[in-house]
């Protein structure tokens, strides 16, 4: 299965948005310097205290060994492949929860829309999609996205070839 999504026109879209996405540096190779920016700007742009900065950054080191730790260095091709590789088994699931925990900066257990507005703006993506993405992952449409629903979109983004599925919104517009 996971050789076959790589073929995959949709699929090879949606992993060309979320590498976009995470390569803060925009140099084409993602690596743990991307990171770091990114959670820079996440606390910049959500004006954390010092308390929830901290708290990211310490996410953070716990998402890095999922990517490969801190030396790691990868180009689309091999992030695609990468991504391939690890959409089976519980890989999607655990980098879902820790990125979760990452995005829900106030660790009140949900995502707001005001989160997710710091979440597209710290990636780059316009923020003028933001409240469709977001409604589109808010599947139970109760103003904000619990874990599970954002555990499913990651999931679903990462192993799915539904162009439907409403996880094609998790980096912004595919």
């Amino acid at each position: 299965m996971a050789s076959d999504l790589t073929k995959n026109g949709f699929w090879v879209r949606k992993m060309t948005v979320r590498f976009h996405a995470m390569n803060s540096k925009k140099d084409g190779v993602l690596t743990k310097a991307d990171f770091d920016i990114l959670i820079e700007r996440i606390i910049k742009i959500g004006k954390l205290n010092d308390a929830q900065a901290e708290r990211s950054r310490k996410l953070l080191a716990k998402l890095l060994p999922l990517f490969g730790g801190e030396t790691f260095k990868l180009t689309q091709e091999g992030f695609n492949d990468a991504a391939a590789k690890s959409s089976e088994g519980n890989y999607p699931v655990l980098l879902a929860n820790e990125f979760f925990d990452i995005l829900d900066t106030d660790a009140d257990g949900i995502i707001s829309y005001n989160e997710w507005v710091v979440y597209f703006e710290s990636i780059g993506t316009d923020v003028q999609h933001a409240r469709p993405c977001f409604d589109a992952l808010d599947t139970n449409k109760d103003g904000e996205i619990s874990r599970s629903e954002f555990v499913d979109a990651t999931v679903n983004f990462i192993r799915s070839r539904d162009e439907s599925h409403p996880s094609r919104f998790l980096y912004g517009p595919v």
